[in-house]
């Protein structure tokens, strides 16, 4: 009689499943909107169904009872992927700070760099290009402000600015060819 039980159990499980298997596959993929995950919430409910089959009392209610362990079913998935997700984030997210602040570092030290460089070249200059360079680059002064307080033309000041930042410039071309060469 056992064998007999088990084998009507194993049909009416089949006849089940072939009833059910999409509507199972559709709740699970209303709930997770990916169909592989949705495949494996299918499994398992029909994994779960089999275990708890002789507590489905009414079989003619058994699409909306496997519906729910669906859905169910699903929502655990999810909850288990979202942890893993927020943890990966998280991870990823670390990552990509401590990327950035190198990045950072590197710039900063990039920057330092050039800027003892550009303040070598300007040690460089005549005295006459470099207090023009200073006042409006370092007072952050006008031109017609520097004729002024030099007692000299705003052409001049703007003859010696443009001299001045012509000799920066190719300080520093210079320097990169050699860095390149």
């Amino acid at each position: 009689m056992t064998s007999e039980c088990a084998y009507a159990m194993e049909s009416m499980f089949q006849h089940i499943y072939s009833l059910y298997h999409q509507r199972v596959y559709h709740a699970a993929h209303k709930v997770l909107r990916d169909s592989q995950m949705a495949e494996d919430a299918a499994q398992e409910t029909f994994m779960k169904a089999y275990r708890y089959l002789d507590k489905l009392e009414d079989v003619s209610k058994a699409g909306a009872w496997l519906a729910t362990i669906a859905s169910r079913t699903a929502i655990d998935m999810l909850r288990k992927e979202g942890k893993r997700t927020f943890i990966s984030i998280e991870l990823a997210s670390w990552e990509l700070e401590q990327h950035y602040l190198e990045h950072i570092v590197i710039e900063e030290v990039e920057l330092r760099e050039t800027k003892q460089e550009i303040e070598q070249d300007i040690q460089k200059l005549k005295p006459k290009l470099q207090e023009v360079l200073m006042l409006r680059y370092m007072e952050d002064m006008r031109e017609s402000e520097i004729a002024a307080a030099l007692s000299l033309s705003k052409a001049t000041v703007k003859t010696r600015l443009y001299r001045a930042k012509t000799a920066v410039k190719q300080a520093k071309l210079s320097r990169e060819q050699i860095q390149y060469a």
